[in-house]
């Protein structure tokens, strides 16, 4: 089913707990209308009838009951199609509502509203956004705020529903309420991207309940978070491939150890960017985010992946999360899964970067692209990953693997850090990975060139001399992406 957008003005409705099991039931209801199927046919000759005239009479019979079958497989294809989207609206409708804003209040200096968000049928759901309103209009929205009508946006794609957005039409103008843990008279503003939906499958559709993922940034310098996606929107969709493979780890939210910002929508996004420009099939995607990237989730879908990899393929792997160079094993560089404490981390050698390096790079692939978004120095955002260790920077041994077959563009030289870029909502050297694929760097010799020295010159700028950042490249540099 091709993915269309659930807008949710308001309806009066009785709340429902249980989503995937109203999405079940409305479809069954919605499905009732739907005709039966042709009744089978017995065909007997008939006595007066010849062999030739029994047997010209079935061909003509069968024909017409196959236009028939064939005439209503679509109507059923159509009516299920049509159930579905009924009946994930009627079911966002019942288990949220009606969106509603409240309590109003303008902060000046950094020109946003900062409101309350409550659903009408989600008693659970109760949060701050922040609305930006230029100082010229915003007298007037406030005294027309209690008139206004703002909308969620679900987007549905077949297989999960999301929270896109909540906008607030005014005039013939739409402003975008953005997610944040703040309050007015604060200058910090936290903006959640998209919230995830998950839940068992309804029907053949999965469709998933509210989890959060706060990204923290400066509102007074946000700039255009969504540029990259007005960039993917222009890009043409490239042929599908069956012979690339992408593997996509990301992970912002950790059990043990702090969190990274952004890493979810870099991860959420490079996939995207990735299907398109290069044509990766979904069926050859596997994509582990936050609470799906366990030890046991990475372990099993890498040996999945590398199993189902036929000789001349090419691997796609992306890896955006803590690195943890481990003291006790002379600093090898571990990836650190997000239900590992980072003082256990090197237990399980299966994470050590050169085991990972060594099976993409022995696998049967011809060829394979690894971007790596973690500098593994023990400090991601000034922060240290391991307990009891300040946040200085240790320098990760360096790892060996197949340099004809493979190449790693990482995020920063092995002691440096690995930075946010606020202004954009994305890991600092994921979004210019991005950004220049999708302007055209086809080869991995002119896309490291501009991602390295657009990362460093923005490191320089945002954080000083105390946090640059510049990406490396090893391995067959002369590849085309």
């Amino acid at each position: 089913m091709q993915g269309f957008l659930i807008i949710i003005v308001g309806t009066n409705i009785i709340a429902q707990d249980d989503f995937s099991k109203t999405v079940d039931a409305l479809i069954k209801k919605e499905l009732r209308s739907i005709p039966k199927p042709p009744a089978n046919l017995k065909l007997t000759r008939g006595e007066f009838e010849t062999t030739k005239e029994f047997e010209s009479r079935v061909k003509r019979v069968k024909a017409k009951q196959k236009k028939e079958i064939v005439k209503y497989n679509t109507k059923v294809q159509i009516a299920t199609d049509k159930a579905q989207k009924k009946a994930i609206k009627k079911a966002l409708q019942y288990t949220w509502g009606k969106p509603i804003l409240s309590k109003l209040k303008y902060d000046a200096d950094n020109g946003y509203f900062v409101a309350r968000l409550t659903f009408e049928n989600k008693k659970s759901f109760d949060k701050k956004v922040a609305i930006k309103v230029k100082r010229k209009y915003a007298r007037d929205f406030k005294s027309k705020f209690s008139t206004l009508k703002p909308q969620a946006i679900f987007d549905y794609d077949g297989q999960s529903v999301s929270l896109k957005d909540i906008k607030v039409p005014y005039k013939s103008m739409s402003f975008l309420a953005q997610f944040t843990d703040m309050s007015v008279d604060d200058t910090r503003v936290a903006v959640n991207i998209s919230n995830e939906f998950d839940t068992p499958k309804a029907t053949k559709t999965k469709i998933t309940v509210a989890k959060n993922s706060m990204s923290n940034f400066d509102a007074s310098k946000l700039t255009d978070y969504k540029v990259l996606d007005r960039l993917l929107a222009k890009s043409s969709q490239k042929g599908v491939d069956s012979t690339k493979w992408l593997f996509v780890v990301g992970i912002e939210q950790y059990e043990f150890t702090d969190n990274i910002n952004y890493a979810q929508r870099s991860a959420t996004m490079f996939k995207k960017v990735m299907k398109k420009k290069l044509g990766i099939k979904e069926s050859n995607c596997y994509t582990m985010i936050n609470g799906g990237a366990t030890q046991a989730k990475i372990k099993t879908n890498l040996k999945k992946m590398l199993r189902r990899v036929k000789t001349g393929d090419t691997i796609y792997f992306y890896y955006n999360g803590h690195g943890v160079p481990v003291p006790n094993k002379k600093y090898e560089p571990y990836m650190l899964t997000s239900d590992t404490e980072p003082d256990f981390v090197g237990d399980e050698d299966f994470f050590a970067l050169k085991n990972i390096y060594g099976k993409l790079s022995a696998s049967k692939a011809k060829k394979v692209v690894a971007v790596v978004d973690s500098c593994f120095s023990g400090v991601t955002d000034g922060k240290s990953v391991l307990k009891g260790v300040a946040a200085t920077k240790m320098k990760p041994r360096l790892v060996n693997f197949d340099k004809d077959k493979m190449v790693v563009l990482a995020a920063g030289k092995g002691h440096q850090y690995s930075n946010g870029y606020d202004k954009k909502g994305y890991r600092l050297f994921s979004f210019y990975i991005m950004k220049n694929i999708l302007e055209g760097k086809e080869d991995v010799r002119s896309l490291y060139k501009s991602t390295k020295k657009e990362t460093y010159q923005t490191s320089l700028e945002e954080y000083g001399d105390s946090r640059t950042q510049e990406p490396t490249v090893d391995g067959n540099f002369r590849m085309k992406l």
